[in-house]
């Protein structure tokens, strides 16, 4: 990299601590905050003392860890999320993800740029990797059986639920992939896999042995879970508020396991190595590098 940069990078998970000492080896001076248990990080005693003189701060992917909180598992203290970004000077590009509507509106209101990294396609789809990879894991570790020859559906035909359509494949299962549109289904079948509509996954899924759902909507409705037969385990990869009704149970015998931020849980080296490229991308755009 050219220009030096001051960074405050503040929360996070592993990812973050890994950011941390990838920017610190480009040069970059570091500080953080709410990262009390990561290695090898320079930290400040207090949000206000690593926010100022910031050129950016980089905040958690994904922000916030239930309605209030910043998303900190590093951290020996709870911080309020609002308390964050009411400390953040007007003006400072500010960087997270899966940034919530009310923290872009309170950035507008105090002046703030704020960026939502996830919304970059880029990062979409590097992050796509680590979380098929430890969904497979999961698959895996919580199952009898090989992924060879098991009846696999993927709930949704987006970036992630093609990508872990393909790798389900190529370790030999019987691919099923629920859509939404008639460019979906002409993708999922060019491929050789079977496509269902997802309004139909209550027809379906009684035949299936493993389910991931990668849309953070309540497509698996009470029908739905009810109809499972033993002992099909689904896999919810995607973000809160998931994609099992908030009534639905499963059929006995059959188990649900909620699987969130995979990428950094997996594999949190190579999602920062992702982040951190998105981030240095943004910060050309900005002019600050």
């Amino acid at each position: 990299m050219g220009k030096s940069m001051k960074l405050a990078i503040v929360g996070g998970d592993e990812r973050q601590a890994y950011l941390a000492r990838l920017a610190q080896a480009d040069g970059h001076s570091i500080r953080t905050f709410a990262l009390e248990r990561a290695e090898n990080v320079p930290r400040s005693p207090d949000l206000a003392s690593c926010l100022t003189g910031a050129d950016a701060v980089l905040l958690p992917v994904p922000v916030t860890q239930g309605e209030n909180l910043l998303r900190a598992p590093l951290s020996d203290t709870k911080t309020d999320i609002m308390q964050v970004l009411d400390a953040i000077p007007s003006g400072t590009l500010t960087l997270g993800g899966a940034v919530p509507f009310r923290l872009h509106a309170r950035a507008v209101q105090n002046g703030v740029r704020l960026t939502d990294c996830l919304a970059r396609e880029e990062l979409a789809i590097r992050n796509a990797v680590p979380t098929c990879e430890g969904a497979l894991q999961i698959a895996m570790e919580q199952t009898d059986r090989t992924i060879q020859g098991a009846r696999a559906l993927v709930v949704g035909a987006g970036r992630i639920g093609f990508l872990l359509a393909q790798r389900l494949h190529a370790l030999g299962a019987e691919v099923t992939v629920s859509v939404r549109s008639l460019r979906d289904r002409a993708r999922i079948e060019a491929q050789g896999w079977t496509a269902v509509e997802t309004a139909k996954l209550a027809e379906v899924v009684p035949e299936m042995e493993l389910i991931f759902n990668t849309v953070p909507a309540p497509v698996l409705t009470n029908d739905a879970m009810r109809a499972l037969l033993p002992p099909c385990i689904v896999i919810d990869l995607a973000s809160l508020p998931g994609g099992i009704a908030p009534d639905a149970e499963p059929a006995a015998g059959c188990r649900v396991l909620h699987a969130l931020s995979l990428p950094g849980k997996v594999a949190p080296r190579s999602a920062a190595e992702a982040i951190y490229m998105t981030v240095t991308a943004i910060l050309r755009e900005e002019g600050l590098l």
